[in-house]
């Protein structure tokens, strides 16, 4: 079984290119965010030298990572210790907040559009990159619309992305139920529902046979390491799909939505291995005080709840 694993992981890793920073950002997300969100430079190395990524590839893609703003480092003798830095926290929870949903959001039929005329070039372009990675669809050259749910807060998101001048926001109702065709095709269009279809098909078909691999065998015949490695890799897998996907409600999608299905698998193979895989993080990771804190409560409401709180 442990070799099985092994070929799997191996095949996981060479099926698609990966990302330093990406799969860096990644475990600091997935281990570390509920958990003080610092650890030091060495036991990053720990947790990923056995997976074939060396000290250089962890120590290059940390040092992006603090110029770009996710990390602040803090060297104590020889030790470099990297934690999640102020801007760093308020990403991690928004990517969180779509990772480790339950289910779509529900909806009441409303709409927040935003109407980007007043904006100049350029910040028409960094406000359609910032909105698009929020869930905004582009409906034209100046408006970005999105389905409006109970956690929207469209005038504190323009106010964090310094955009309450150059965008002018309505929230719209939707009464006439004779253009609905119409409307789907243009959601399908302005979030390119059929290429995060695909990437949440590509994702199905690396993961389905993890998840009958691991029926074939109890918890205690698959060791910590393995767990660590394969929730990692489920994760950044998973992650690289969802943050693209705007997480329409059910009314606005195709029928046999692909990113159910995907959501379905995540959260069952995550759920068996992330006891083992936690316990796997405390005894390889330190911080600057020692070792890290348990998982906060927060961290056992991923997927709706389904995880074990190890400390219970």
């Amino acid at each position: 079984m442990e070799n099985k694993l092994s070929q799997f992981i191996q095949h996981a890793i060479a099926s698609q290119p990966i990302s330093g920073t990406s799969l860096i950002s990644s475990l600091y997300g997935d281990a570390l965010h509920h958990r003080g969100g610092e650890v030091w430079l060495g036991s990053l190395t720990k947790l990923l030298e056995p997976m074939g990524f060396t000290d250089r590839f962890v120590r290059t893609s940390v040092f992006r990572l603090q110029k770009e703003g996710w990390l602040d480092v803090e060297k104590i003798g020889r030790r470099s210790y990297y934690r999640i830095s102020e801007r760093g926290q308020s990403r991690f929870r928004r990517a969180e907040n779509k990772i480790y949903l339950a289910g779509q959001p529900d909806w009441d039929g409303k709409w927040d559009l935003l109407l980007l005329e007043a904006a100049d070039k350029d910040e028409k372009i960094r406000l359609k990159k910032e909105l698009s990675w929020l869930g905004f669809g582009q409906f034209n050259t100046s408006l970005m619309a999105a389905p409006s749910c109970a956690q929207s807060d469209v005038p504190t998101l323009l106010n964090e992305l310094n955009a309450t001048e150059n965008a002018i926001y309505f929230h719209a109702d939707y009464p006439y139920s004779r253009s609905e065709k119409n409307l789907k095709e243009l959601v399908s269009h302005a979030w390119s529902l059929q290429e995060i279809s695909e990437h949440y098909h590509q994702f199905i078909s690396l993961f389905r046979p993890l998840a009958l691999l691991l029926k074939e065998n109890t918890d205690a015949q698959i060791s910590p390491e393995h767990c660590f490695q394969l929730r990692l890799l489920l994760i950044h897998f998973y992650r690289r799909v969802t943050l693209k996907d705007p997480l329409l409600p059910d009314e606005l999608l195709p029928t046999q939505w692909e990113g159910h299905i995907a959501r379905h698998l995540c959260t069952n193979i995550y759920q068996r291995i992330d006891q083992a895989a936690t316990q796997y993080v405390s005894e390889q990771c330190e911080t600057t005080v020692g070792e890290l804190p348990q998982p906060s409560s927060a961290y056992y409401r991923r997927f709706g709840g389904v995880l074990r709180d190890i400390a219970a």
